[in-house]
């Protein structure tokens, strides 16, 4: 995290490369740690942002993220969620996230967009 989204033009992309690095160590090097949850999370948060823009990617470490701890209360759901509805990557599995949002989240926000999101796309509300 001391590097994540630091600095400028080549030491921010520097920087965001360094955090990749490390986050991947964590989940490498201590499997079973509480923590691979969050640094899942975070790879995510980086594949997704402007360095990288690898969309299929950060919305699979998204799902890592709840996957490795379902209890989280990270925003993983529906930013993978949204990663498969807007970037068209698999919209059955955006509105399976969507769902799940529904199941899992106590956010009012994410709530309200998961519902919206599925009846704009046409699908049931009910899980």
């Amino acid at each position: 995290m001391t590097y994540k989204d630091k600095g400028w033009g080549n030491d921010f992309v520097d920087n965001q490369r360094r955090s990749e690095i490390l986050f991947q160590m964590v989940l490498s090097n201590y499997a079973t740690s509480n923590k691979i949850s969050d640094a899942a999370y975070q790879l995510g948060d980086l594949y997704e942002g402007k360095t990288y823009k690898q969309y299929r990617r950060a919305a699979a470490y998204y799902e890592r993220s709840f996957q490795w701890n379902p209890l989280t209360q990270n925003d993983g759901r529906i930013r993978a969620a949204r990663l498969y509805d807007k970037m068209s990557l698999d919209r059955t599995r955006a509105v399976e996230l969507y769902k799940e949002v529904i199941q899992h989240d106590t956010d009012p926000q994410r709530l309200q967009e998961a519902q919206r999101r599925l009846a704009e796309l046409g699908a049931a509300k009910s899980p």
